[in-house]
């Protein structure tokens, strides 16, 4: 399975705002940050607030920070929302065509196999994910200092990495 670069934004943007630990980022330096264009990295901060895992503002002391609820989010959760009901194969759209569409067992096969999937990372808290290893140096590059004193990304170095 393929994640869409939609999903694959909106989860960077969660584990960037996780390592902020609440400072609020403006959308410019999330897009610097996580390496994307400002108009995908706006269009995901949008979709992320709306369903309450970022808080954002506008105006001069505005910018985006992870939410109560976006602490607590899991990759399942986003992935559910961002990737949605995309089809895996044509047969599983609504405008498929497939001439062996009938009785077809294939499309119950992958969606157990799509729920499997989801269900693996339904454990797995996006805020738990950055380490001071991986956050640090994009950190320094935005001008944002090192963060080895902060206490999530030390507390993130001691648990173990699979």
């Amino acid at each position: 399975m393929r994640l869409t670069a939609f999903s694959d934004v909106s989860l960077r943007i969660m584990m960037l705002l996780a390592g902020a630990e609440g400072e609020k980022l403006s959308t410019q330096t999330i897009a610097n940050g996580v390496g994307t264009p400002y108009n995908h990295v706006a269009k995901s901060v949008a979709f992320l607030a709306n369903h309450g895992w970022v808080s954002a503002s506008r105006g001069r002391f505005g910018g985006v920070c992870l939410s109560e609820a976006g602490s607590a989010a899991t990759v399942g959760q986003v992935l559910r929302a961002t990737e949605g009901d995309i089809p895996m194969v044509e047969c599983e759209s609504h405008e498929g065509s497939c001439p062996l569409d009938q009785s077809c067992r294939l499309k119950g096969a992958l969606a157990k196999a799509r729920e499997a999937f989801f269900a693996v990372l339904d454990p797995v808290v996006i805020s738990e994910l950055p380490s001071q290893r991986q956050m640090g140096p994009v950190f320094v590059e935005l001008g944002l200092g090192p963060l080895a004193q902060t206490k999530k990304l030390e507390h993130a170095q001691k648990l173990p990495q699979s």
